[in-house]
């Protein structure tokens, strides 16, 4: 006997139930796939943003900026000065410019603040304490953020030659390592109520 739709949705449903992982890992790269369609091409940013995109966009890329402008002081040796947000590195023997890695308005970071939201939208649990998760999470994206472009202005500066393969094939899956980490520790320690230990008779 065949059956029916409602039986096969209700068979479907329980497979999920009982897979839970399964069905939570779809739903992750459900999100992340529609949110890339959106972001690219509904110009997400500006119908989010308004009139005041530009300021928001600036305000992130310059986060970004003033904290590579910091690890670079603490950790390059080679002479450099920070202009408009660029980074302008100096030969020292005869103080001509090396490189120059521009911080721009695409390396804010914010793309990858919306990716996160749409995720923790999704997951389980009461949405006062995703927004909490939320909130704490956007910090690692923002400090991550600044550790990917810092670790791009070396390649750059040491490395030049391989700035762009760096770059696309480390740079940016480097963000999606970083948001996978953030659901997977939401999904393993705080979406779902833990079950009390059965006491020892």
């Amino acid at each position: 006997m065949k059956k029916t739709i409602v039986e096969k949705w209700i068979q479907i449903k329980n497979y999920f139930k009982k897979n839970r992982a399964i069905k939570d890992f779809l739903l992750f790269a459900l999100v992340t796939i529609l949110f890339h369609y959106l972001y690219w091409g509904t110009n997400m940013n500006t119908w989010i943003f308004g009139s005041y995109t530009k300021e928001i966009y600036d305000f992130f890329t310059e986060i970004a900026f003033n904290g590579v402008v910091f690890l670079s002081k603490i950790f390059y040796d080679t002479d450099f000065e920070a202009i408009s947000s660029s980074l302008r590195f100096y030969n020292t023997n005869d103080n001509s410019t090396i490189c120059t890695m521009m911080v721009v308005n695409s390396c804010s970071g914010i793309k990858q603040i919306f990716q996160l939201l749409m995720i923790i939208l999704i997951l389980p649990n009461k949405l006062w304490k995703r927004m909490i998760y939320f909130l704490f999470s956007s910090v690692v994206v923002i400090i991550s953020n600044i550790v990917r472009i810092f670790g791009l202005t070396g390649v750059l500066l040491y490395y030049p030659n391989n700035f762009q393969s760096i770059h696309d094939w480390v740079g940016r899956p480097f963000y999606y390592v970083v948001i996978f980490l953030i659901w997977l520790i939401w999904i393993e320690f705080f979406a779902y109520p833990k079950k009390k230990a059965e006491p020892i008779s």
